[in-house]
């Protein structure tokens, strides 16, 4: 639409905004719903296949940790017997170690038997490098001393045999409380890892028996860099550890996202945790999802691309030639918008060829217009001569053609003196006055000249003189003083009892080294000695001699 005021219309630049997108905008909302609904489907599919999962997953992990716990339950059995037996075999050493040897030998699950007194020596035990060894300083033992049942030890290397090994410990105690002996079962990590190995009877799962701290006891299938290694700060580790039992997705400690189930054994810190890759077990509904979306989006796409031509012929054209005609009366070329023989455009044409009509009539206006405009952007509204923006465009101009041309510039700054006191004594309708006054003197002073007179700012006033000296500054400068002398307007507040002016007048010779700024500082700080030295008064920058610094001042 083109605006009351004779303003451009706004252009539509989006996209959004054609008239091909809405139709288009249109069809999706009919298409789009049905294509979602049908996804939105699939991803109900997708996670119902992942509940399954979990439940296959947590009963793997609950047949895996019952098939591991029989290994477990006969190394607590052996440790139970030996325990209640521990000061009787202590006693009599000769029939502890064949016994001891004899469970070790044909226990599954047990690598082998000891049992140490109080002390910590240990007097029986399956293996001869053991016997007589004092264990009273590992960690293990304390442990085992101060515990009031059975514990499991962290994965440690064994001093002896220099494997990983994992115990069982429990301290037999007298009827005091006491300790006795204590009795302990080496775990046989291997025959836990075959049996883990037995519950892995799917393709993809694996399974872990995770100890204190972290530590991988039995992994299947094996891993060298992960098996009887410990993981205490690992993602898996740490969602195993939060409670008993449990199913979590998560990085295994290969790195890989599986969805895992956890189970602990009652009374020791210890899990079994049965893991199946996610992307394995999901990848056929993922595919099936990927299958869908693709042939619905791409039925999609063709439908709309039929959709685009046909609205292409239908709509688009007819506007397409509308919107010429009309661009062609904005450019001037021509007079009235053509008729398309669209019915329901006749109306529009008509409003058009009308609006063409008048905004011809308006832009005359506006171009008469804009000149005044124009004019007004250069002037200062109360006292008719250049404005502020006008004089520094203009002496900037200046500046670079006398540096140029080796020629001198002088600005002749004025104050009108004790405005402040003016204003307050007659008010600022007398005080607008005598600006208009003081305006009229200083055009009346350089009428005839190229001299450009500008307000400043307030009551300040400044004249450029280009290629003018010194001398004919301050000469500039006596005439407009001695022009407001003669007019003698009233002022009760000032000393004098009329309206006076003090002036500042500088000039240079610009060169490469100087900057514009040097030379209005120059000339207020003339006006500034004026003032101070009585007001009323001309006052010249100080004279530098010619060869004291780049520009010159005189």
């Amino acid at each position: 639409m083109v605006e009351r005021n004779g303003g451009k219309a706004p252009v539509a630049s989006k996209r959004l905004s054609s008239l091909r997108l809405r139709v288009l905008f249109l069809i999706c909302l009919i298409a789009v719903p049905l294509s979602v609904e049908r996804l939105l489907t699939l991803l109900a599919d997708r996670r119902e296949q992942i509940r399954t999962i979990e439940h296959n997953v947590r009963d793997l992990a609950r047949h895996a940790t019952l098939a591991q716990l029989e290994g477990l339950t006969r190394a607590r059995t052996v440790l139970d017997v030996v325990s209640l037996q521990s000061q009787r075999l202590l006693n009599d050493p000769d029939a502890c170690i064949p016994f001891a040897t004899r469970l070790a030998n044909e226990v599954a699950g047990i690598q082998g038997v000891f049992i140490a007194t109080p002390e910590g020596d240990v007097v029986c035990a399956h293996a001869p490098l053991a016997m007589g060894v004092n264990v009273a300083d590992r960690p293990f033992f304390k442990e085992a001393l101060a515990a009031d049942d059975m514990l499991i030890t962290e994965l440690f290397a064994s001093g002896l045999s220099g494997r990983n090994s994992v115990f069982l410990l429990r301290a037999e105690r007298n009827a005091g409380g006491g300790a006795i002996a204590v009795a302990g079962v080496i775990l046989d990590l291997q025959w836990l890892s075959r049996i883990a190995a037995g519950s892995a009877v799917e393709s993809g799962v694996v399974v872990d028996v995770v100890g204190e701290g972290g530590a991988v006891l039995v992994r299947y299938p094996t891993q060298t860099e992960i098996v009887e290694h410990r993981f205490p700060d690992h993602p898996l580790t740490r969602a195993i550890t939060a409670t008993d039992e449990g199913v979590v997705a998560t990085i295994g400690y290969d790195g890989k996202e599986r969805i895992f189930a956890f189970n602990r054994f009652e009374g020791l810190d210890l899990r079994v945790v049965v893991g199946m890759e996610t992307a394995r077990v999901l990848a056929p509904i993922d595919r099936k999802i990927l299958t869908t979306a693709f042939g619905y989006f791409a039925a999609l796409a063709g439908f709309l691309l039929v959709s685009w031509f046909a609205a292409e012929r239908i709509v688009i054209t007819p506007i397409a030639r509308l919107t010429r005609s009309v661009a062609a009366v904005g450019r001037g070329e021509a007079d009235h918008v053509k008729d398309n023989d669209v019915a329901e455009f006749a109306p529009l044409v008509r409003a058009f060829n009308e609006m063409a009509r008048r905004l011809s009539q308006r832009n005359s206006e506006l171009r008469t217009m804009n000149g005044r405009l124009a004019s007004l952007a250069r002037t200062d509204g109360l006292t008719g001569l250049a404005n502020r923006r006008t004089f520094d465009v203009q002496f900037s101009q200046d500046w670079v053609r006398a540096r140029g041309d080796g020629a001198s510039l002088t600005l002749v700054m004025l104050d009108v003196d004790h405005f402040k006191a003016f204003n307050d004594a007659r008010g600022h309708l007398s005080g607008d006055e005598a600006l208009r006054a003081v305006a009229r003197m200083l055009s009346a002073a350089a009428a005839g000249t190229t001299h450009l007179v500008a307000r400043y700012g307030g009551e300040e006033f400044i004249v450029l003189m280009t290629g003018a000296d010194l001398a004919a500054g301050l000469a500039f400068a006596e005439d407009v003083r001695r022009l407001l002398s003669e007019v003698a307007i009233a002022h009760p507040a000032a000393p004098r009892r009329r309206l006076t002016a003090s002036f500042g007048v500088a000039s240079i010779v610009p060169t490469a080294d100087d900057s514009p700024d040097t030379l209005v500082a120059a000339a207020d700080t003339a006006l500034y000695e004026a003032k101070r030295s009585g007001r009323d008064k001309v006052v010249a920058h100080a004279e530098r001699n010619p060869g004291e610094a780049t520009g010159t001042f005189r």
